[in-house]
This record gives structure tokens, sequence and C-alpha cells, in this order.
């Protein structure tokens, strides 16, 4: 059974994807796009509709269909929807069950790069097993995150997370939004990029399909790589399929995009009309950042010798994390480098008084007395570290003016990082979006996080810039002792007289 015939059949897929009146009609040009991923027999009339969206001849096609496939379609053009079939079709119908060795457990991955992805596809999946009795009977067993079938296959829905199918070999692997993954501050992986070269050995071995279905977002990764070397290419080993959200689904009403349009035209490009964002450029490749980590170096303890400076990300404590980043400043061969040696974080919900405090005893270590950070609520932040004998300064420089600081100190090898895992994700996660003018703006991407990277590009700056005295006086060095001995000979005449 190929998987047309599982969709039209009425006591397999239809009844999960039919309209009101049993019609398919709405997911006609789906159906086409799945003949072409799986080599089967597409009618002449939608030769123009293979050439638009592949910018391939249809006959030309491979035969036997695609390894590999990457859908590239706008919001609302039934995306999860069409992830949750194909997953079931290669769960049940597939037979590559049969390609396993004895003791051998299969398995379906259907990965979504946040929790709330993968719970809308894990639904759709629970109303196509329930949508007859024949696919119910399917099911062995069913957990939060999978069910096992009565042919032994298992289909799991990851959170962005390969290591789970490590041990397993898998019959296919159906990645939904895969541009986005990597984004989200919770994120197992860092890129598409490292969750497709995870997945491909699990699908060596009995020649499972990878099929990844998205909306286009910014140029970079696999996605868009994968895009710009197989779209319109006859001999290209990946089917790319690229269209606007309309062509897949015809019920979404054209007044929503023009709306959408209107609104945000960037934006709306992306989300429906299936275009990657000219605006949004990644801040910097995760390779060059990670060559500036010192591998293995947590943290660092304070010594005498050195002159510390701190920066702050004071949040409101509600749902926003807040974060101290301090590290000191050395002349390696003639060269100024900064010294990330500590760094906090505080996860949100929590009380910023009390977060404040505590900052208060890190900077105490470090014998810092005065500490810069950002504008939010700057008397209140004041008060509170005046309040612990701390002075506060805000930041001459905004969030993004400080990213764009940052990114040269990294290229030049300027700064030391910590091998700290959220800041290098943190890091890796900004965006670069161009604003009118041609002016830069630097910031993570919608839903994501930056608070320890906001604290690292601020205690670069202030640290690198050295111009005015940051904290305490190095402890040992000869003005403090010079300063130390006035105070004494002060008390001394006071005693006396």
């Amino acid at each position: 059974m190929n998987i047309l015939n599982a969709i039209t059949d009425r006591n397999l897929f239809r009844s999960f994807l039919a309209d009101r009146n049993n019609k398919l009609k709405t997911w006609t040009n789906w159906a086409v796009g799945i003949s072409a991923l799986y080599g089967l027999p597409i009618r002449a009339k939608y030769a123009s509709l293979i050439h638009s969206c592949t910018g391939r001849d249809i006959n030309l096609l491979p035969v036997d269909g695609f390894d590999s496939a990457l859908f590239l379609t706008g919001r609302r053009s039934g995306k999860s929807r069409t992830s949750a079939v194909i997953g079931a079709y290669e769960a049940c119908f597939s037979g590559k069950e049969k390609l396993l060795a004895p003791g051998e457990t299969g398995m379906v991955a259907i990965l979504a790069p946040t929790a709330k992805q993968a719970r809308i596809v894990k639904k759709y999946l629970r109303q196509i097993f329930e949508s007859s009795d024949l696919l119910r009977s399917q099911i062995v067993s069913e957990t939060k995150e999978s069910f096992t079938l009565a042919n032994g296959v298992v289909i799991e829905i990851l959170v962005g997370d390969w290591r789970t199918v490590r041990g397993y070999t898998l019959i296919a692997a159906i990645v939904d939004e895969v541009c986005f993954f990597g984004l989200d501050p919770d994120s197992k992986v860092r890129s598409d990029t490292e969750l497709i070269r995870a997945l491909k050995p699990s699908l060596a071995t009995i020649g499972g399909r990878l099929i990844c279905i998205s909306s286009p977002y910014a140029k970079r990764g696999w996605a868009h790589s994968t895009f710009k070397k197989n779209w319109g290419n006859d001999n290209g080993s990946v089917l790319v399929w690229n269209c606007a959200s309309r062509v897949m689904n015809p019920t979404l009403p054209k007044k929503v995009v023009d709306e959408a349009l209107k609104e945000d035209l960037a934006s709306a490009k992306s989300e429906y009309l299936g275009e990657f964002r000219d605006d949004i450029a990644i801040w910097l490749p995760i390779e060059v950042i990670e060559s500036v980590v010192h591998k293995g170096r947590r943290e660092l303890l304070p010594k005498n010798h050195y002159r510390y400076f701190a920066f702050v990300d004071v949040s409101g404590g509600r749902s926003d994390d807040a974060a101290l980043a301090v590290g000191h400043r050395e002349v390696n061969e003639s060269e100024k480098v900064v010294v990330v040696d500590c760094l906090r974080r505080y996860a949100a919900p929590h009380s910023p008084f009390q977060v404040i405090g505590s900052m208060g005893e890190t900077l105490r270590k470090y014998g810092i007395r005065k500490v810069f950070g950002d504008n939010y609520s700057a008397e209140f932040v004041a008060d509170a570290f005046r309040s612990r004998g701390f002075r506060y300064e805000k930041s001459a420089l905004n969030k993004s003016a400080l990213y764009l600081e940052l990114l040269p100190t990294i290229c030049s090898r300027g700064i030391e990082l910590l091998d700290d895992e959220v800041l290098i994700k943190q890091l890796a996660g900004l965006e670069r979006r161009t604003r009118s003018g041609g002016k830069d703006a630097v910031d993570h991407c919608s839903g994501g996080k930056d608070d320890i990277a906001n604290s690292v590009a601020g205690l670069s700056f202030i640290a690198a810039k050295g111009k005015k005295r940051v904290g305490a006086m190095p402890r040992g060095s000869s003005e403090e002792t010079n300063i130390i001995r006035i105070r004494m000979a002060w008390a001394r005449m006071a005693r006396v007289s």
C-alpha cells in the first residue's frame, strides 16, 4: 500500500484529512508533492505546479522518489498535519520494519523545535489513530512522547533532541519546522545543521527517509543551503518544495495574508509567501564563537593582582532571567584580551531584590564596588545595589550596540569565554537585522533569551574600554597600599589628639 492509497482509504487517513463533505480536494497539492517524494505517478496537468514549487521538469523526476525532502511552505498550509500523516504511514505501512535484524527496534522519529510544536504533532497523531478501528488497533502502548505499534515500530515525538534515537534504527525522520531549530533557548541542538548531521547515520541502515517541513526563516543552516543547492536542479538529490501558504491550503483567506503583508512585509513574506527573510542574518557562526571558548574552564577564582569588572542584566523576575558577568583585562603578547572569570544566571521566576543581593555576594568576592548594567528600571536597580554598598551605572550603549562592539572582539580573538553551554547557545542564536536606513540591530530571536550573552557583551565593552576605574583597586597594588598607610596615619593622629 502506498501513501496515497492510505490517504484516500476511508478506513485509514481519509477521515483525518477530509473536509465536512468527506472530500480531499483541498489536499490535492500536498498529494502531488508527496507523490514526487515517493516516486508515485503524477498526471501531466500538474507539470506547472511541479515546476513552480520545485523548479524541476516533471519528466525528469526520479522514478523511485527521494530519500530526502525539504518542504518550505508558509504558515497555515497544513505542515504539521502532513508531518503526522507521513509519520503514521511510515510506521504502519511502509514495510521497512521487515528489513530490521532480529531483536532490532525500528523508530519513526518526529522532531519539533519546541515543546509546544511537539504537542501539536502528538495531538494530530492521536487523532489519526483514533480516526478508525483499524488504526486504533495498531497501538500497543502510548506514553507522553511515543506510540508503540503492533508491528514493533515506535513513533517517538522529540523536542529537538536526537540523543533519544541512539541505539535505534530509524525507519524515517520527520523534522517539523526545521528552520527554527536552535533558536529556542531550551533547544538541545544548536542548529538544523547539527540535527540533520546527527540523524543521517541512524537512517542509513535500512534507507530511511528524511522529510523536513517548515516555514522558511533566516538564510542560514542546512535548510537554506539545501534550498540553494537543490531547488531548480533536476539532478538534485533532495526534493525541495517551496511555495506560499495558499498554494497548499486554498481555504486560507486571502485577506489574512494581505493584512499580514501590510503590517510587516518582511515577516509576512516569510510566514505566508514561503520566502527566506532578507532582513535577518546570523550574527556570528557558532564555530567562530567556539574558537574563543577556553575548553573546560567553568570559572576562575579571584586573584589579587587583577582589577575586575562586572556587568549585569537585571529583569523583572516574572518571565525573564537575570545574569551577571565578571571578568578582567590581560595583556598577552602586547595585545589586550578580556577574560571572562565568572558567570551567574538567575532563572525566572525570581525576586529581583533577592537576585541583586546574591549578585552582591559574588561582586564582593572579586573586590568589585561598581557595576554596570542596562537601563532596565534603572532607578530601582541603582537603589537596590546602593543599599548593598555598590554603585550602579547605566551602560552608555544599548544591547544591540554592545553586540555590534563584541563582534569584532570575538573575530580578533580579543576575549576568552568560559565553557558555558547556555552562553554559547545564546551568542550563536543572536540575529542581525537590517532596519530602515540600513542600520543593523542585533537581538535574540522571537521567543529566545540573551541574558548571559548581554552581560558578557557589556562586560567586554566595559573591560576593554578601561578608561574608567570600574570595581575595586587591585588588591596588593602600590596605590592601595599608599591609601591604607594614609588611613592608618590619620587613625594614629586621631588617637593622639
